[in-house]
């Protein structure tokens, strides 16, 4: 990971020079090789390169991945779109073009990504190389339980694969994956990934009609949503929230669960309160 060719990037489009940004930690000849590739800081020398530059190193990564090619990050954006799409031919395609680059390189993040378009194609029955869920639930819950500690590849990875997981095996990884969580409280970016989470857990359970499991889930991803400042994650939540409470008669009247509805419409999500809506009424009937 050659950092130092984006601290360059970075430094001189703020117009400070190779002398300036090196006083006091390095020689301007060390900071050169260092943005050249051919000379690597301790990590103390790097953070205050980026306090002088006002740049966190979060940001920083951030930054980096995207001046650098990025073959899994542009494999998964494909293998997405192309679900969304429904072009299942693609799904195939890039399917297939990610196992080829697990054969070639043994990385097992491209594996994960071949079995998650396999699955797709199993889900809208155009089975391919893959058959069966099942078969993809074999490989995947070995790898999640033969990891010592969850980082948030293994959050993302478990709400890849909810779909291909019975009720139980979800539920199960579900809350390992929330006892993970404490480590990431100070971390930005982990909080939509586990608000997705929990949110997707919870309406996995509402599914299966397992409203006490889903309320759990449910009460941890609210304040996450409230943390991420998405409107629309807040909304969905909040009516997966009242739905499930209505579910559990611990509430009588849906007008609560009306007006998040509404919201939604206002802001002129339509699809998604018409998808939302439409499970409401699945699980209460007139009562909505």
């Amino acid at each position: 990971m050659i950092l130092g060719r984006t601290i360059g990037q970075i430094r001189r489009s703020k117009g400070v020079s190779q002398a300036v940004l090196a006083r006091g930690i390095m020689s301007r000849s060390n900071l050169s090789r260092f943005e050249g590739g051919h000379y690597y800081p301790g990590y103390d020398k790097l953070i205050l390169l980026l306090d002088k530059l006002e740049m966190s190193l979060e940001e920083l990564l951030f930054l980096h991945q995207d001046n650098a090619p990025q073959v899994k990050r542009t494999l998964h954006l494909k293998l997405t779109e192309a679900g969304n799409r429904y072009d299942f031919a693609l799904v195939r395609e890039v399917s297939r073009e990610c196992r080829l680059m697990y054969e070639s390189t043994q990385t097992e993040a491209y594996y994960h990504l071949y079995l998650l378009g396999q699955g797709v194609l199993v889900q809208y029955g155009h089975a391919d190389e893959v058959t069966t869920l099942q078969e993809i639930a074999d490989y995947i819950k070995p790898y999640l339980l033969g990891v010592d500690k969850w980082y948030l590849y293994e959050f993302k990875l478990l709400n890849n694969f909810l779909f291909t997981l019975s009720s139980s095996d979800a539920v199960f990884f579900g809350l390992r994956g929330t006892k993970e969580f404490d480590r990431y409280n100070s971390f930005p970016e982990s909080r939509t990934v586990q608000q997705h989470l929990l949110q997707n857990l919870s309406i996995r359970c509402l599914k299966e009609h397992n409203y006490e499991q889903s309320l759990l889930f449910l009460q941890k991803a609210l304040p996450l949503a409230d943390k991420t400042h998405l409107l629309y994650d807040k909304i969905v939540t909040l009516i997966y929230y009242e739905l499930t409470l209505l579910c559990l008669k611990q509430k009588e009247s849906p007008a609560e669960l009306r007006g998040y509805l509404n919201i939604l419409r206002q802001l002129d999500f339509e699809d998604s309160y018409q998808a939302l809506l439409k499970a409401c009424r699945g699980h209460l009937g007139e009562r909505l």
